[in-house]
């Protein structure tokens, strides 16, 4: 015979077990996701600003920022262009010296370098479609200071230029050719003026008419007492 603590126990013991199922099984669809890991071969895995591939197909030139958001990134981290494009890197003069070397040895800026404004350009004339060229900053590679260049196609997740969050500091990507990024679809749009109430602003009224109530009572009583005294 199973007394009631025994079935109690059993049922924990059965929701502990499908718990940690469900764990593993999130595990595993998150180390298969693919991401960086998956396309860069974990190149990217420590670069804080990557944030998907920034998608510059169509342009003949591309603008990487050299010293991007903390001075010791590329900005954006990973983009992707058409075989034939140049792509120019653009020191921010931040994060002290740096230079751009390919990890196979493709293109190399050469000793490293402080100085805004100076730039660095490869074209890609001898890429063909799905190729990808991996660089670093030689000194903060431990850092994270890397980059990716995928030609023609890639198996990530594309960003539009100009929506933000690369950590580029505005300077890189032509970021102002899609317009995308003053075309006033923002948040000030009026759609938070015609928005409907949320819980939390009901809430926030209601405690904002009590105090109103709470302090107008006594208020009205002292008048009502003052008019039959008088």
């Amino acid at each position: 015979m199973t007394s009631d603590a025994d079935e109690t126990t059993m049922t924990r013991r059965g929701l502990f077990r499908a718990g940690a199922a469900g764990a593993a099984v999130a595990t595993g669809l998150a180390a298969g996701s693919g991401g960086a890991a998956a396309q860069y071969d974990g190149w990217l895995d420590d670069v804080d600003n990557y944030d998907g591939t920034h998608d510059y197909t169509g342009q003949d030139e591309v603008t990487v920022a050299v010293g991007a958001v903390d001075g010791l990134k590329f900005g954006p981290a990973a983009i992707l262009i058409d075989p034939g494009t140049t792509v120019v890197w653009e020191w921010t003069g931040e994060g002290g010296a740096h230079n751009v070397v390919a990890d196979d040895g493709t293109f190399d800026s050469g000793e490293t370098v402080s100085e805004e404004g100076t730039t660095f350009e490869y074209t890609f004339d001898d890429a063909e479609d799905g190729d990808t060229f991996n660089y670093l900053c030689t000194p903060h590679e431990a850092v994270g200071m890397k980059g990716s260049v995928a030609v023609g196609s890639v198996d990530d997740d594309l960003v539009t230029p100009g929506d933000g969050g690369d950590g580029d500091d505005g300077s890189a990507g032509n970021q102002t050719d899609d317009g995308n990024a003053t075309d006033g679809d923002n948040s000030t749009d009026g759609e938070s003026a015609g928005r409907d109430l949320t819980a939390n602003d009901i809430g926030a009224l209601s405690l904002a008419f009590g105090v109103a109530g709470a302090l107008l009572v006594p208020l009205f009583y002292a008048a009502h007492k003052m008019a039959n005294e008088e």
